[in-house]
């Protein structure tokens, strides 16, 4: 004898769906102001500093790379090797090549299990120190919030849109200006915000502008430093919370911003022209991007970097 199948009633199973519990919330990495995070590279412990303007790869110092590594980080008596195994090995800040080297590693933070990343080096470091260095794509956890300052009272919240990973070196969000999409990222590192020639002619033509004052050498990083004028914009720049009124603008680089009347009240109107490399390559297009420096950030407490969801929200008075 077949036995008799249990039924469940059609009106119970809504309430059976409903009772599924909602998943758990997203584990949050909260980095400290210093930045001191303590990682392994191939089950070697080194210290790092992480911040959201550092590195989308982590970026080790040349001597801790080649003390990792032995010859594998360098030829003969002190050579250096120059090819890639996968990410481009060098770095490039306006026409400026920084050869460097680039290696897959099990890298660990933290209680997470290690995992196979790309790490860097190059003949100069990117930044001076014997630290590590990595921006929010380095740590493993899907959302990692930097601590920039205590919070304090009348703060709030804006959230941008993340771009996507490789997009650049940094962690950055795209936002559309003057016809061409500019890249951003917040960099405290830099004490004023700087914005590369082509950008800056870009936001220029959208905003009007003009320049505010004498060239100046700003260190960029790898110890190169490009010519940059202070512009002042005339209608303010609106990011998120934070509002533009001047910047930085390297004025030749992988696009122009020169030739420009400093009374003139849309000085960077400049057509932007390519920079020729010196080797057998093609011009280099235009960089379209900005670094969002302290001067920016002075009034903001935290950004937040949510992976999976691809927002940075930022938390400013």
């Amino acid at each position: 004898m077949t036995p008799a199948r249990r039924m469940v009633p059609a009106l119970m199973l809504p309430m059976l769906v409903g009772a599924s519990d909602p998943p758990p919330p997203l584990p949050i990495r909260e980095v400290p102001a210093d930045g001191r995070v303590t990682i392994t590279v191939e089950g070697h412990a080194i210290p790092a500093r992480i911040g959201p303007g550092l590195p989308t790869f982590l970026y080790l110092p040349r001597a801790r790379a080649e003390a990792l590594f032995g010859d594998d980080a360098k030829i003969g008596g002190g050579g250096f090797k120059l090819f890639s195994m996968g990410p481009a090995s060098s770095a490039r800040i306006g026409p400026v090549r920084v050869p460097g080297r680039v290696q897959r590693v099990m890298l660990g933070v933290g209680d997470a299990p290690p995992e196979s990343q790309w790490v860097k080096w190059f003949e100069t470091d990117a930044y001076p120190g014997d630290e590590a260095l990595g921006g929010p794509h380095v740590l493993p956890d899907p959302i990692v919030r930097f601590t920039l300052r205590p919070p304090q009272a009348g703060e709030g919240e804006a959230t941008l849109k993340l771009a996507p990973r490789y997009g650049w070196w940094l962690a950055s969000v795209e936002v559309p200006i003057g016809g061409q999409d500019i890249l951003f990222a917040f960099a405290p590192q830099f004490p004023r915000s700087v914005a590369s020639a082509a950008a800056g002619a870009a936001i220029g033509r959208a905003q009007g502008a003009q320049f505010d004052g004498a060239v100046e050498q700003v260190l960029i990083s790898h110890g190169v430093r490009r010519p940059a004028r202070p512009v002042r914009l005339t209608r303010p720049l609106t990011l998120g919370p934070l509002r533009l009124t001047d910047l930085l603008v390297r004025t030749h680089d992988y696009g122009a911003a020169t030739d420009i009347d400093p009374s003139e009240a849309d000085g960077l109107e400049a057509e932007t022209r390519d920079v020729v490399v010196k080797g057998k390559r093609a011009k280099s297009k235009p960089s379209y991007v900005v670094y969002i420096g302290a001067d920016m950030l002075k009034d903001c407490s935290s950004i937040t970097y949510d992976k999976p969801g691809q927002t940075v929200t930022l938390r400013c008075r």
